[in-house]
Protein backbone atom coordinates (compact mmCIF):
# COMPACT_ATOMS: atom_id res chain seq x y z
CA UNK A 1 0.00 0.00 0.00
CA UNK A 2 1.79 2.87 -1.01
CA UNK A 3 1.87 6.62 0.97
CA UNK A 4 -1.22 8.38 -0.94
CA UNK A 5 -3.60 5.09 0.01
CA UNK A 6 -2.79 4.95 3.55
CA UNK A 7 -3.55 9.12 3.33
CA UNK A 8 -7.12 7.89 2.11
CA UNK A 9 -7.53 5.48 4.03
CA UNK A 10 -6.62 7.73 7.04
CA UNK A 11 -9.08 10.04 6.14
CA UNK A 12 -11.52 7.66 5.73
CA UNK A 13 -11.36 6.14 8.80
CA UNK A 14 -12.05 9.71 10.74
CA UNK A 15 -14.95 10.36 8.39
CA UNK A 16 -16.53 6.88 9.61
CA UNK A 17 -15.57 7.91 13.45
CA UNK A 18 -17.19 11.47 13.15
CA UNK A 19 -20.26 9.21 11.67
CA UNK A 20 -20.71 7.02 14.15
CA UNK A 21 -20.05 9.86 16.89
CA UNK A 22 -23.13 12.17 15.06
CA UNK A 23 -24.98 8.37 15.33
CA UNK A 24 -24.57 7.95 19.12
CA UNK A 25 -26.75 9.08 21.91
CA UNK A 26 -25.88 13.34 22.19
CA UNK A 27 -26.77 12.76 25.70
CA UNK A 28 -23.40 11.26 26.30
CA UNK A 29 -21.68 14.56 25.64
CA UNK A 30 -23.90 16.56 27.83
CA UNK A 31 -22.54 19.09 30.17
CA UNK A 32 -22.96 22.10 31.96
CA UNK A 33 -24.27 25.14 30.37
CA UNK A 34 -25.96 23.11 26.88
CA UNK A 35 -29.48 23.40 26.46
CA UNK A 36 -31.86 20.83 25.66
CA UNK A 37 -35.11 20.31 23.91
CA UNK A 38 -37.41 18.31 25.33
CA UNK A 39 -41.65 18.12 25.33
CA UNK A 40 -41.55 22.11 23.80
CA UNK A 41 -39.71 23.35 26.80
CA UNK A 42 -36.10 24.34 26.64
CA UNK A 43 -33.69 22.85 29.14
CA UNK A 44 -30.29 23.92 30.69
CA UNK A 45 -27.81 21.80 31.97
CA UNK A 46 -27.26 22.67 35.44
CA UNK A 47 -25.13 19.74 36.84
CA UNK A 48 -23.74 16.51 35.88
CA UNK A 49 -23.81 13.59 38.66
CA UNK A 50 -23.45 9.83 38.74
CA UNK A 51 -25.20 6.81 40.93
CA UNK A 52 -22.70 4.37 41.44
CA UNK A 53 -24.96 1.20 42.57
CA UNK A 54 -22.00 -1.30 42.44
CA UNK A 55 -22.47 -3.38 38.94
CA UNK A 56 -24.09 -0.56 37.28
CA UNK A 57 -23.72 3.11 37.09
CA UNK A 58 -26.66 6.10 36.21
CA UNK A 59 -25.49 9.26 34.57
CA UNK A 60 -27.54 12.26 36.00
CA UNK A 61 -28.35 15.61 34.59
CA UNK A 62 -29.72 18.15 36.45
CA UNK A 63 -31.78 20.25 34.00
CA UNK A 64 -33.91 23.59 34.96
CA UNK A 65 -36.78 25.60 32.10
CA UNK A 66 -38.50 28.46 32.61
CA UNK A 67 -40.64 27.28 35.59
CA UNK A 68 -39.31 23.83 36.41
CA UNK A 69 -36.33 21.95 38.04
CA UNK A 70 -35.66 17.99 35.71
CA UNK A 71 -33.45 15.12 35.62
CA UNK A 72 -32.38 13.43 32.43
CA UNK A 73 -30.36 10.34 33.12
CA UNK A 74 -28.92 7.16 31.51
CA UNK A 75 -28.70 3.96 32.66
CA UNK A 76 -28.05 0.87 30.60
CA UNK A 77 -28.37 2.40 27.45
CA UNK A 78 -32.12 3.36 28.70
CA UNK A 79 -33.05 7.09 28.95
CA UNK A 80 -34.89 8.53 31.74
CA UNK A 81 -36.70 12.05 32.14
CA UNK A 82 -37.64 12.78 35.74
CA UNK A 83 -39.69 16.07 37.39
CA UNK A 84 -39.83 17.00 41.13
CA UNK A 85 -42.72 16.37 43.05
CA UNK A 86 -43.41 16.75 46.63
CA UNK A 87 -42.75 13.40 48.73
CA UNK A 88 -45.72 14.44 50.78
CA UNK A 89 -47.93 13.74 48.35
CA UNK A 90 -47.43 10.31 48.44
CA UNK A 91 -49.42 7.90 50.48
CA UNK A 92 -48.39 5.87 52.39
CA UNK A 93 -45.49 9.07 53.72
CA UNK A 94 -42.32 7.47 52.82
CA UNK A 95 -40.37 9.22 55.92
CA UNK A 96 -42.32 7.93 58.47
CA UNK A 97 -42.60 4.59 56.68
CA UNK A 98 -38.53 4.50 56.17
CA UNK A 99 -38.28 5.52 60.26
CA UNK A 100 -40.95 2.88 61.10
CA UNK A 101 -39.95 -0.27 59.07
CA UNK A 102 -36.25 0.85 57.53
CA UNK A 103 -38.11 -0.37 54.46
CA UNK A 104 -39.96 0.50 51.58
CA UNK A 105 -43.40 -0.11 51.36
CA UNK A 106 -44.89 -2.54 48.95
CA UNK A 107 -47.20 -0.02 47.36
CA UNK A 108 -47.63 3.62 47.37
CA UNK A 109 -50.48 6.09 45.42
CA UNK A 110 -49.27 8.80 44.27
CA UNK A 111 -52.05 11.64 42.79
CA UNK A 112 -55.06 8.50 42.62
CA UNK A 113 -52.26 6.34 41.16
CA UNK A 114 -50.75 3.06 42.49
CA UNK A 115 -47.50 2.30 41.91
CA UNK A 116 -45.84 -0.91 42.79
CA UNK A 117 -42.21 -1.37 44.19
CA UNK A 118 -39.92 -2.20 41.19
CA UNK A 119 -36.01 -1.21 43.32
CA UNK A 120 -34.74 -0.79 46.39
CA UNK A 121 -31.10 -0.41 46.83
CA UNK A 122 -28.03 1.95 48.02
CA UNK A 123 -26.28 3.93 46.09
CA UNK A 124 -23.35 6.54 45.71
CA UNK A 125 -24.22 9.78 44.26
CA UNK A 126 -21.05 11.16 43.42
CA UNK A 127 -21.14 15.27 42.05
CA UNK A 128 -18.21 17.38 41.69
CA UNK A 129 -15.82 15.35 43.23
CA UNK A 130 -17.85 14.54 46.10
CA UNK A 131 -19.67 11.20 47.51
CA UNK A 132 -23.03 10.88 49.43
CA UNK A 133 -24.62 7.81 50.14
CA UNK A 134 -28.64 7.36 49.11
CA UNK A 135 -31.11 4.83 49.49
CA UNK A 136 -33.58 4.46 46.22
CA UNK A 137 -36.85 3.14 46.35
CA UNK A 138 -38.22 2.60 42.86
CA UNK A 139 -42.05 2.55 42.04
CA UNK A 140 -43.52 1.90 38.79
CA UNK A 141 -47.32 2.12 37.77
CA UNK A 142 -49.12 -0.22 35.09
CA UNK A 143 -48.96 2.25 32.50
CA UNK A 144 -44.74 2.86 32.98
CA UNK A 145 -44.56 5.72 34.98
CA UNK A 146 -41.72 5.75 37.69
CA UNK A 147 -41.97 7.48 40.85
CA UNK A 148 -38.18 7.40 42.82
CA UNK A 149 -37.95 8.50 46.42
CA UNK A 150 -34.44 8.79 47.42
CA UNK A 151 -33.41 9.14 50.87
CA UNK A 152 -30.23 10.90 51.98
CA UNK A 153 -31.41 10.60 55.73
CA UNK A 154 -34.21 10.21 58.03
CA UNK A 155 -35.45 14.03 57.20
CA UNK A 156 -34.11 14.07 53.92
CA UNK A 157 -36.05 12.50 51.21
CA UNK A 158 -36.71 13.57 47.85
CA UNK A 159 -39.35 12.20 44.87
CA UNK A 160 -39.34 12.27 41.73
CA UNK A 161 -41.96 11.08 38.88
CA UNK A 162 -40.74 10.14 35.57
CA UNK A 163 -40.93 8.20 32.63
CA UNK A 164 -38.12 6.06 30.38
CA UNK A 165 -37.91 7.90 27.07
CA UNK A 166 -37.32 7.28 23.36
CA UNK A 167 -33.72 8.93 21.93
CA UNK A 168 -36.68 10.40 19.73
CA UNK A 169 -38.21 12.28 21.94
CA UNK A 170 -35.11 14.89 22.32
CA UNK A 171 -35.99 17.62 20.27
CA UNK A 172 -32.28 18.73 20.19
CA UNK A 173 -29.47 19.17 21.91
CA UNK A 174 -27.23 22.80 21.89
CA UNK A 175 -23.67 22.63 23.11
CA UNK A 176 -23.08 25.86 24.90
Amino acid sequence: MGFIERLKNLFKREEEKKDIELLGNPLERLKKGDIVELEGETWEVKDVALYDYGATKEKEWEIVSANRRGFLSMEEGKIYFFTEIDPEDIHPDVGKHYRDFGKPPEEITYKGKRYKLRYAGKAKYRKNLESYPVLIWEFKSEDGEIIDVEIWDDYEIEAFKGRELKEWEIEGVFPR
